[in-house]
């Protein structure tokens, strides 16, 4: 396997990212294609721009909710499929948000608050569109259309993280002219990543050699198809909601436990791809309690989690045995491994036994190189382990959570002599 480009390998460190769902349909409070699937009128739709005000987005507090995560990007779009751009369209269209009632250019907010702050700012651009008629009626010229919108993003904010496409799906026999496209971004963000989404249905494809992450929508089985062997690495990532919608649903009450979401960030990393959690805010731009409290809870297990979620990769080595979901990352650079232990209870007493008391065993192989110490990262307490190195067997004593903790998974430090 080739080595990935640096802008790859600081993506593929970066580990955890941050996508915002937020337009137009954030008013209606019914997820994002509330315009397509509940078929409300065009024009009727579009007048939602009127009202429009944005008035309790800061930009600052959502980088600042975002590193409380432990995200080293965030994903923001700056168009959705309703067509409405959130940022100075320099006249290319009047479906934007200066045009709007916010009179405000919102993506320059977010990413004046995301250099300062230390974030990388990725642009979400839709490419399947429903504003513009250029889209069924002259797909070359909404192709132009598209590509420009991109120039402007790529001319007037700096230096972008990233470009996160989406839409391509719809037309997949089209000709979507991706030189033109990516060859724009190259041009005037040579260090950008670039991302089309490949849908719930193509997981993993790789449409275009400019492409540096392929897509594992909603989950990943599996590893991530990081291209030929002898072609360029292209890393991966695996986006999840926190409930059934992209943008805010009020009513969609079914929301996802933090153990669902923190296994989903884990078995991300298992499988060599960056986990990108997704929030919805409101019309005017709010985070809503619910959502602010997830990203704070992801955040203590990022925080306890810490270099084994950046900087380590699937193990090649060290393979659970047993058909446990256990799994093992390597960190090369500081020489230690990682093993990530699913399904621990809580040790507990005889009046309240919550199931972790007592011997847990978890046995790995290919554990040929010797190893001096294991510990646990929450508490710092050593692992019992045995080792046999001339059969590559690896065994520890999983015990269980101390009384007070449960980290859903819990991480041992590997050092080696």
């Amino acid at each position: 396997m080739s080595e990935p480009l640096p802008r790859i390998k600081d993506y593929e460190d970066m580990g955890l990212g941050l996508f915002v769902h937020w337009g137009l349909y954030s008013q209606l409070s019914c997820g994002e294609w509330t315009e397509l699937i509940h078929e409300r009128p065009r024009e009727e739709y579009e007048r939602l721009a009127e009202t429009f005000t944005a008035e309790d987005f800061d930009a600052a507090d959502l980088v600042a909710a975002a590193k409380e995560m432990g995200a080293g990007y965030i994903t923001l779009t700056t168009k959705h499929h309703e067509g409405f751009f959130l940022y100075d369209t320099c006249g290319l269209s009047t479906f934007d948000a200066p045009h709007s009632a916010a009179r405000r250019d919102l993506v320059r907010e977010f990413v004046d608050a995301c250099h300062a702050g230390g974030i990388k700012p990725f642009f979400y651009m839709a490419t399947y569109d429903w504003h513009s008629p250029l889209y069924e009626t002259d797909f070359d010229a909404y192709l132009e259309y598209l590509r420009a919108s991109v120039e402007i993003l790529c001319k007037n904010y700096g230096e972008v993280g990233g470009f996160w496409f989406d839409g391509n799906w719809n037309k997949k026999d089209a000709d979507w002219k991706l030189p033109e496209l990516y060859g724009t971004i190259r041009k005037y963000q040579p260090n950008a990543i670039i991302i089309n989404n490949t849908g719930l249905k193509n997981r993993g494809k790789i449409i275009d050699p400019e492409i540096d992450v392929t897509t594992y929508e909603r989950r990943i089985s599996g590893e991530v198809n990081h291209g030929p062997e002898d072609g360029k690495y292209v890393a991966g990532e695996v986006s999840v909601t926190t409930n059934k919608h992209w943008g805010r649903a009020a009513n969609d009450l079914d929301y996802k436990s933090p153990r669902e979401l923190i296994e989903t960030i884990a078995n991300a990393r298992r499988a060599g791809a960056n986990a990108l959690v997704n929030i919805g805010p409101t019309g005017t731009g709010a985070i809503s309690t619910l959502q602010r409290e997830y990203l704070r809870l992801i955040g203590r297990w990022m925080a306890m989690a810490g270099a084994s979620v950046h900087t380590a990769r699937p193990s090649r080595a060290l393979v659970a045995n047993g058909g446990i979901r256990d799994f093992v990352l390597d960190d090369a650079e500081a020489g230690v491994s990682y093993v990530f232990v699913h399904d621990l209870a809580i040790a507990g007493n005889e009046n309240v036994t919550l199931g972790g008391e007592g011997s847990n065993l978890r046995s790995f192989t290919g554990a040929v190189r010797p190893v001096s110490r294991i510990s646990w990262l929450d508490d710092g307490a050593e692992v019992p382990f045995m080792q046999d190195c001339d059969r590559g067997t690896l065994t520890i004593d999983a015990n269980g959570f101390t009384y007070g903790c449960d980290w859903v998974v819990r991480i041992a430090r590997i050092e080696y002599r």
